[in-house]
Order: C-alpha cells, then structure tokens, then sequence
C-alpha cells in the first residue's frame, strides 16, 4: 500500500520539499534533495542523538564547490508516517548553511535525505502533485 504525503505546505512555506521525522520522542525537519547522492544529517544532531547513533565508517563528499571531505558515517533511526528507517548519514556541521532557511521561514533545518535514500526506500517525489509517495 503506498502513502501519498502532501509536500505542498512546505513549499508555500520555505519554497522546499521539507518533511518532518520522528527521532525518539522529537521531530526533526529534513529537506528532500533529489541533487545529493548522500544523505547528510547536523552534527549537533548526531552529538544530542549520540546513545542511539551507530558509527559505521568515514566517507569522502563533494559538495557543489568540487572540494572533498571526508566525514564520519553514522546509522541513525528515524520514523516518517509510522514507518521506521534506518538510514546512512553523512555527518557535517550544517547549521550554518541552513541558517538563512531558519530566518526566512522559522523552520529548523537538520539534514538533507538524498538520493541513496530515496532510490533505497522506493520513494517517489512528484512536483506536479506536489506529493512524496512512500
């Protein structure tokens, strides 16, 4: 059975495809990002979450600058409409780069879920309908 979530509000919002995760009893924003190959979460958030977070192995990113850096990879649990997922992160300070989305809109960013996710879950983001479908 697939869900369809309506990303719409969040596009009015802060103009982003942003969902909200459940980490233990908090929740978390996470921007969909169809242009990442890897999903990468704050390291503040890694460092609060660190009694559940699996260390797994170090890892080397490019970002949009072409400029490599290798960063920690983690597991971490997370649930999104009542399914739980435990997904690969990239660990880098974000806080920074979300900064100016916190200001616009008053949404705190965490992370970003790439494509490794998306393609590994089956996820299909739809822009005409402005739908994720699960």
């Amino acid at each position: 059975m697939y869900i369809h979530y309506s990303i719409k509000e969040w596009l009015y919002k802060c103009r982003l495809p942003i969902i909200p995760v459940k980490i233990e009893d908090k929740y978390l924003c996470f921007i969909i990002d169809t242009g990442s190959t890897c999903s990468l979460i704050d390291s503040n958030v890694v460092e609060y979450f660190k009694d559940i977070v699996t260390p797994v192995d170090d890892y080397y990113i490019s970002g949009i600058d072409g400029i490599k850096q290798k960063v920690d990879v983690v597991i971490l649990p997370f649930s999104f409409e009542e399914r739980l997922y435990k997904l690969k992160f990239c660990v880098k300070p974000l806080f920074e780069a979300f900064k100016d989305i916190e200001v616009e809109s008053g949404i705190q960013v965490h992370g970003l879920l790439g494509t490794d996710f998306l393609l590994e879950n089956k996820w299909i983001v739809d822009f005409n309908e402005l739908t994720i479908e699960i």
